[in-house]
């Protein structure tokens, strides 16, 4: 199924229409407050899927943020098909996963409802931090030798 035709089923599925407009781009607002993009990779024939989480403050708070997300992200673990990204331009924190030609659209509605569970949920947790900031100097990682056995 191409990424054109994959979205357009997926809009159908969402009872909403949906499709790529010239520039390859799309967007779904959920529950009036999450944006989800979808955009067009024809270099690789994919469909990109994302959605912003937030943009990050400095110091400890990005720190214990990043963190966090990393460590839900380890195999997927807890963020499953989703994939974490930082925005350097924009300082925002994003999650995304892509659909190739591959995709069938079954999978596709499974990826964007985690896409959308996963988001709301890392912004809840964002919110959190940035309402009771963590505490204290960032932890410094323990040096990589230091975990060796020395003879």
């Amino acid at each position: 199924m191409t990424p054109r035709n994959l979205i357009e089923e997926l809009g159908r599925r969402l009872n909403t229409q949906l499709a790529l407009d010239e520039a390859g781009l799309a967007r779904i607002i959920v529950d009036g407050s999450l944006p989800v993009d979808f955009e067009l990779d024809e270099a690789n024939e994919r469909l990109l899927v994302y959605a912003v989480i937030g943009i990050l403050p400095p110091g400890r708070t990005r720190e214990q943020f990043f963190e966090e997300l990393l460590a839900a992200n380890l195999f997927g673990a807890q963020t499953g098909p989703c994939s974490p990204a930082f925005d350097r331009e924009r300082n925002e924190s994003l999650l995304w996963f892509a659909l190739g030609e591959d995709a069938h659209i079954d999978g596709a509605a499974v990826a964007l409802e985690n896409l959308v569970q996963q988001a709301e949920h890392w912004r809840d947790r964002l919110s959190g931090l940035q309402a009771h900031p963590p505490e204290g100097p960032a932890t410094a990682p323990a040096a990589v030798l230091d975990s060796f056995v020395r003879a």
